[in-house]
């Protein structure tokens, strides 16, 4: 089996899903009494899915390939399935694009360059891309205003989580179904059945890096 796999969501349909950043911080008070957050590196993402209920037949593709992740030791990649398209190209968009400057005293900014022009990225759009020597896959949400990305030009913007180290110039940029790399969390319940007919199994994960 090859990791991460990349056709868990064509395998089903997924009714309900979560996606929110866990973040990795510890809290501390002040000897005044305040309350004090401290960072211990950057967000990771965490989901939550089910899928919608199916014919026992037709539902085993996504659990067989649920247990072929060997619990939390296999990776897939996943995306925010009620955002999967940017907001002004909800039938996704078709350029080629690619990391152009990165910021290092800024790792919440990067500039991306679109070939064909005309990207329309909004806040709560999702990037991603690979990054680090394995490679992995990092998913970032735009954060700044609306920009145009015309042919031959590029722009600025502001993500979310902080990027992390590795990430190159010329990376190529995926904002349709945008996605990064989870494993499941230890503990997954198995498929439930509805009339001893249909199956629907529900799973959680988190971004492993």
């Amino acid at each position: 089996m090859i990791y991460p796999r990349a056709d868990l969501f064509d395998l089903c349909k997924v009714a309900d899903a979560t996606f929110w950043p866990m973040h990795r911080q510890e809290l501390s008070r002040t000897v005044g009494g305040s309350t004090q957050a401290k960072d211990l590196g950057p967000a990771l993402w965490r989901a939550s899915f089910t899928t919608a209920p199916a014919l026992r037949g037709d539902a085993a593709a996504i659990e067989a390939a649920l247990i072929t992740l060997n619990g939390s030791a296999g990776s897939f990649l996943a995306y925010d399935v009620r955002r999967p398209f940017p907001a002004a190209h909800p039938g996704g968009y078709a350029g080629a694009i690619s990391v152009s400057a990165l910021y290092p005293a800024d790792a919440f900014s990067i500039q991306l360059s679109a070939a064909a022009g005309g990207l329309s990225l909004r806040p709560g759009d999702y990037i991603s891309f690979e990054y680090g020597p394995r490679p992995s896959r990092a998913l970032h949400m735009i954060q700044a205003a609306q920009n145009i990305v015309g042919a031959g030009s590029a722009k600025k913007f502001s993500v979310f989580p902080a990027l992390r180290p590795g990430v190159t110039v010329g990376a190529a940029v995926t904002v349709n179904r945008a996605p990064c790399e989870m494993i499941l969390e230890p503990g997954q319940s198995p498929p439930s059945l509805r009339d001893l007919v249909a199956s629907s199994v529900s799973f959680s994960a988190v971004q492993i890096f």
